[in-house]
């Protein structure tokens, strides 16, 4: 497999992964009882937790929706052999995957103790998520500086063809070049 099929394939699993993780997120149950109100987290106390807790699906909303926009603009430019877009992926990722993983670790703490199980599996499926990602990006990283040693071509060199006819060769009478001349045209 080359790195052009491999980039191809790392900006699939990144849109699938992100969309599978954005419908877990905004499908979470966070009340159980809805006569008695039991909610699996803590009250809310003042301080940067309660505001994530409470902003969660909006935030994850806004960093997946960027994450599927930045692994298309992979999946173009992994098309195009443009190294730009390559490197705008692996740093978003980076970026994408260390916010994720720091809104787990704040969600974690506002769970009360009977639902820590269900903390636990956040933290596995983000871990598992982090590394299928960075495990991925030293072969973006690779193309990408394929790409940008790549010496840029001209479209019309790669046209030219050499004639098959050639002058230096050719001893022949008048009348035999009117007759490759009505050939040519």
């Amino acid at each position: 497999m080359n790195d052009k099929m491999f980039s191809l394939l790392v900006g699939i699993f990144s849109i699938l992964s992100t969309i599978q993780f954005l419908i877990f997120d905004l499908n979470e149950v966070i009340i159980l009882d809805y006569e008695d109100q039991f909610s699996i987290y803590m009250d809310a106390n003042p301080g940067i937790g309660s505001w994530v807790l409470i902003h969660k699906r909006n935030i994850s909303t806004g960093l997946s929706t960027f994450t599927i926009m930045v692994s298309f603009l992979l999946l173009y430019c992994s098309h195009t052999r443009n190294y730009v877009g390559l490197l705008c992926y692996a740093l978003w990722i980076v970026a994408y995957e260390l916010t994720s993983f720091s809104i787990v670790l704040l969600i974690n703490k506002h769970i009360k103790e009977q639902f820590k199980e269900l903390g636990y599996m956040h933290l596995i499926f983000q871990i598992s998520r982090m590394l299928l990602h960075f495990l991925c990006l030293p072969f973006i990283i690779k193309y990408m500086y394929t790409l940008f040693k790549a010496p840029k071509t001209s479209s019309k060199m790669g046209r030219h063809r050499p004639s098959s006819l050639s002058t230096s060769n050719y001893s022949g009478s008048g009348a035999e070049l009117g007759t490759l001349y009505r050939k040519l045209n």
